[in-house]
């Protein structure tokens, strides 16, 4: 089985261009992603097996998606719920994401992202610097901003 490790927000992409494309720019705290960048996000994940998870990143996406209203309410709901039946759902103890090194500069749940990627055949962030940690102990990582930004520049 081939593992995709998403972080919370490349989930809350996930979900919100699953709840309605339409509106990705209200659910992900700024305008940068729209329907395009939901479709790719489909087609990298569609590439592997498995999403992998953990309680830090499915209480993030939480936290910025619950305040939904309506009958996007009614489908996040349904999404989550499907998720989390979906997907394996890790649990890394705090005290031993914090034993780490790059737990002053990362803090909790980016450390916990980060030892669970060790496992994982890719790791799906807009989170650069957890992106550059993983990069550097030789994992497979798909920096979403660094994605955003060439394709901002004409590169993609």
């Amino acid at each position: 089985m081939r593992d995709v490790l998403v972080d919370s927000n490349i989930l809350v992409l996930f979900l919100a261009g699953k709840i309605n494309a339409g509106r990705i720019g209200q659910y992900c705290r700024n305008n940068l992603y729209g329907k395009d960048d939901y479709e790719y996000l489909v087609t990298l994940i569609g590439a592997y097996d498995r999403i992998v998870t953990c309680p830090n990143v499915l209480t993030e996406v939480d936290n910025l998606l619950n305040g939904i209203t309506g009958d996007d309410k009614y489908e996040y709901l349904k999404l989550t719920k499907a998720i989390y039946q979906s997907s394996i759902e890790k649990y890394i103890a705090s005290l031993q994401a914090s034993q780490n090194s790059y737990f002053d500069d990362l803090g909790l749940a980016d450390s916990v992202v980060l030892l669970m990627a060790q496992e994982c055949d890719l790791l799906i962030s807009a989170d650069s610097r957890l992106c550059d940690y993983a990069k550097a102990f030789g994992m497979k990582v798909f920096d979403f901003k660094e994605y955003i930004n060439s394709k901002l520049y004409g590169l993609v």
